[in-house]
């Protein structure tokens, strides 16, 4: 392949090519091709140079192994080749680099030096790629700068556009941040302003609204940043009436970027009059030495909203939905103008209105007036399921000053629910909420409602009615706010709305799940058809209720970490909300609907269940949370007999001593298998002591000495942590601590005392749940490889037999005292001592072999041994097996029992055989 670069003809060149795209084409001839092709390029410039470029490029993707030579090639004859020549040079190197990333760290040897003088020299085509592209290669930030700002100048409208952009990416990656360049950047893009061609002047709004963000930044008194920020705000507002559409959209996208302004500019937007705050001031331009007017502000949002494109009016929303997040106050113009959007014909411009109306109203400065009432009622009927969310959204945080007004927006929404029922669930969650606002018109709401509630009573065709289980969702809701109690709730409402739980769960999921709304409606019913003597008893869950949502909207249970992502923060949140609900039901044991909160109890269970899946939260953490949700279940049951008896003697049976040993253990097992607790620490002892109490309160004479012990001991040891952690001691500690006073000795004990104290016990607090990061539960798994019921282990009466045991450790902690427990059908039971040599490294997992030896083989044919890995709890101060090999101290599974088989063997015949 030996030509003339004159003599090579376009039909040669596609012969070449079809030799390289050709899968089949031999490598010695590729070889050929590749080294024509490079001799040409290293003649320098000629007619076909574009061509041979683009061949290499080809020949590059298609032969992998020739890449980093082409590479090399091109890049060694770049500086010898024309601009034109040197810029299709750049394109194959960028497409060669971005295809081959090892290939990448070459483009370094390309410098600003470099780029910049083939930019400077190249054609019109030429530079807009380069323009284009620069980011594409290693150039210095600083000569990036230099050469957008000069081109900012160019005679080429689309040269003057693509340095501005390519100001604003240098802006937005934070590269610069030199005042003087800074400033120098600004005033250039204000001088661009006044450019002849749209697609320049749209470009330098752009450049002036995020340098002049970054100028705003730059500034380090308070008055000179107010003060820059309104002369950029103003600067905009100068243009806001350009003739070009896209031009207009960036100037109020310009607006979002800034984000505020002074109080009195944000008020001018929205009157065309200029306010009297307005008149006269004129805040000084630094960079200029002029004074920006502040009638340039004079109704910009107005004609923004009025404008003829809906595109400057979605923009115009949108950035006033930004500036108001920073508004002082909502004036009356500024809800009226956003309700007028609600009548626009663009869907999107509609959404942006609701939108910047529902964060007016999570403000809580959304007061809507009979004006407003028409527009936002058509917003409730809209055809789009998108605008009818979001009106919903702001109606459960809206307030309405009078009657006359709920009675239009329930009509309203009475009405969109008819004629979209697949709404239900999300119509009944915003009246719910809209009840509660709005308690004060309760008495109103059941007069207007109390004939549908009577006829529903006679008809059973109208049980079942949307408007019927509207209008219950309203009434129901009105106990939860602090305005009304449940007597003034006629119960026939609560009854029905009880045949309406599942419907009624459906809309409320968010807010609390079946089985809370199941004890709320059940208690609503009773206490509203008392004589009122138990209300005090029954408000116990409402005053949960209400508080508990406050904790969780202000005082977070679990804290979430500033390391963590917001799927994680999410699953933090998800936590509290299952914690706010053990409180709810814990509170609900106390006010004796015991079976409502284990409901409630089981319920949270499942939904643990569901996170346990999740990785966001630790593994500890989570198990951790289900011994606790337990415990308080176990202790749930345990008040039911104590709420329900009159007489101490009712209290000994042997299902309430059975249910406060396996509270002691489960006490005792929390202690013992969680390592890294910290926050926790306190929790768990509160519910020793809480266990204590109860003991002593049953009055048994054998206990009585050891639970004021293991009280005083329990209590000894929570301050002493309460100091080493520099925390405040709850309540109920303090109280216990100065009732073991009264109390006295264990022979003359005030049962009403201790009645009093079991009464206060709060089984929950946020500063107990900041879960530590570290917390992790000692567990372990065993397995006798090759047993099983076909496959048993042989052995001899009377005679030791070793089992095989392979035992996987997790987290378990250095100087832990391990035991294999073995029994036997008989109750029988040997303990092993495992040899902590096998388990005594750092690993969080240690997995070893074990042999232990157990002599418990009775006369039998064959018998089944339970084997399972115990944790001597050292912690604990009693000492149960004294004189006896085994463990000094009580113990905590840290595995299920596993059954291992056994098989007797005879000999006979010199030969082992089987007895089966």
């Amino acid at each position: 392949m030996e030509e003339d670069d004159d003599s090579i003809s376009l039909d040669t060149l596609a012969s070449i090519r079809s030799l390289i795209i050709n899968a089949d084409t031999y490598d010695s001839v590729i070889s050929s091709v590749f080294d024509f092709l490079t001799g040409l390029l290293s003649r320098g410039d000629s007619p076909i140079l574009h061509h041979i470029l683009k061949l290499l490029s080809d020949l590059s993707f298609r032969r992998k192994e020739l890449a980093p030579q082409i590479f090399d090639s091109v890049l060694s004859n770049l500086l010898r080749l024309q601009n034109s020549a040197a810029v299709e040079s750049l394109a194959v190197l960028a497409s060669v680099s971005e295809r081959y990333p090892s290939l990448a760290a070459a483009l370094s040897k390309i410098d600003g030096e470099v780029f910049a003088s083939i930019c400077l020299g190249a054609p019109i085509s030429s530079r807009l790629w380069l323009l284009r592209h620069a980011e594409r290669f290693n150039v210095p930030s600083s000569v990036l700068f230099t050469l957008f700002l000069g081109f900012t100048k160019d005679p080429y409208p689309y040269i003057r556009k693509l340095a501005l952009d390519g100001l604003i990416s240098i802006c937005k990656a934070g590269d610069l941040n030199h005042a003087h360049a800074v400033e120098g950047c600004y005033t250039r893009a204000v001088e661009v302003l006044g450019d002849a061609e749209d697609s320049v002047r749209s470009s330098a709004v752009r450049a002036v609204s995020v340098w002049g963000k970054v100028m705003i930044a730059s500034k380090e008194e308070e008055v000179d940043r107010r003060e820059c920020t309104d002369a950029v705000f103003l600067q905009l507002c100068s243009i806001v009436r350009d003739m070009s559409v896209d031009v207009r959209v960036e100037v109020f996208r310009g607006f979002g970027i800034i984000g505020t302004a002074s109080e009195s500019i944000i008020l001018q937007t929205i009157s065309k009059k200029l306010l009297g705050a307005g008149k006269g001031k004129k805040p000084q331009n630094h960079l200029s030495n002029v004074s920006a007017d502040v009638a340039a502000a004079a109704g910009v949002f107005i004609h923004g909203f009025e404008d003829e494109f809906y595109e400057v009016r979605e923009a115009a929303v949108d950035s006033f939905h930004s500036l108001s997040v920073n508004s002082i106050k909502f004036p009356d113009e500024a809800v009226y103008l956003l309700m007028d959007m609600l009548y626009d014909d663009y869907m999107v411009v509609k959404l942006k209105a609701l939108d910047a109306l529902h964060h007016i109203a999570d403000s809580g400065d959304l007061k809507i007036q009979e004006t407003y009432m028409p527009a936002f009622l058509e917003a409730i009927v809209d055809t789009s399921e998108n605008i009818r969310v979001e009106a919903r959204n702001i109606l459960k945080l809206a307030k309405l000053p009078d009657l006359k007004l709920v009675d239009k927006c329930v009509d309203g929404v009475l009405k969109s629910l008819e004629m979209y029922p697949q709404d239900e669930p999300d119509t009944l969650s915003a009246l719910f909420h809209f009840g509660k606002k709005h308690a004060k018109f309760l008495a109103s709401l059941v007069k207007r409602f109390s004939e549908k509630l009577g006829t529903a009573s006679g008809n059973k065709s109208e049980f079942n009615s949307q408007h019927l289980s509207a209008s219950l969702m309203l009434i129901i809701s009105a106990p939860l706010s602090n305005k009304q109690s449940i007597t003034s709730v006629p119960p026939l409402a609560f009854s029905y709305s009880l045949a309406m739980l599942g419907k009624f769960s459906r809309g409320l999921h968010e807010m609390m799940d079946q089985d809370t709304l199941l004890a709320y409606l059940t208690h609503c019913t009773i206490l509203s058809a008392s004589s009122g003597t138990e209300f005090n008893k029954g408000d116990i869950f409402f005053h949960a209720y209400r508080h508990g949502n406050a904790d969780f909207a202000g005082h977070p249970v679990l804290l979430p970490s500033k390391d963590i992502s917001n799927e994680s923060n999410q699953a933090l949140k998800f936590v509290n909300y299952i914690l706010l609900k053990i409180k709810a039901a814990w509170l609900l044991s106390l006010s004796g609907c015991s079976k409502e909160a284990l409901r409630a109890l089981r319920a949270c269970k499942r939904e643990l269940a569901i996170l346990t899946a999740d990785s966001s939260i630790s593994i500890g953490a989570l198990q951790f949370m289900c011994q606790y949700i337990h415990i308080i279940e176990l202790l749930a049951q345990v008040w039911s007999h104590f709420e329900y008896s009159r007489h101490i003697s009712t209290c000994r049976s042997v299902e309430l001593e059975i249910l406060m040993e396996e509270v002691e253990i489960k006490l005792m097992e929390i202690r013992c298998r969680f390592t890294g607790l910290s926050m926790e620490v306190s929790l768990v002892m509160e519910l020793v002591i809480f266990g204590c109490l109860l003991r002593l309160y049953r009055f048994e004479t054998c206990c009585r000495l050891s639970c004021m012990e293991k009280l005083t001991s329990t209590i000894s040891q929570l301050e002493l942590h309460h100091e080493q952690q520099c925390t405040k001691p709850s309540d109920f500690l303090t109280e216990t601590k100065k009732s073991l006073l009264e109390i006295g000795s264990s022979a003359n004990i005030n049962c009403c005392r201790l009645l009093h104290l079991i009464k206060i016990f709060s089984c929950f607090s946020p500063e107990q749940f900041t879960f530590s990061s570290n917390l992790q539960c000692v567990s372990a798994e065993l397995e006798v490889p090759g047993n099983g019921p076909y496959s048993p282990i042989s052995f001899l009466p009377g005679l030791p037999v070793a089992i095989q045991c392979e035992i996987t450790l997790l987290n378990v902690p250095r100087d832990t005292c391990l035991w294999l427990r073995i029994s036997r059908s008989d109750e029988t039971c040997q303990f092993v001592y495992v040899d902590p040599n096998l388990y005594n490294g750092d690993a969080r997992e240690k997995k070893f072999m074990f042999n232990a030896v157990t002599y418990m083989t009775p006369r039998a044919a064959m018998f089944t041994l339970r084997v399972s890995i115990v944790m001597e709890c050292l912690s604990e101060d009693i000492c149960y097996r004294k004189g006896r090999h085994g463990p000094k101290h009580p113990v905590a599974y840290l595995c299920k029992e596993r059954e291992v088989h056994l098989n007797l063997v005879s000999r006979t015949y010199g030969r082992t055989v089987d007895i089966l």
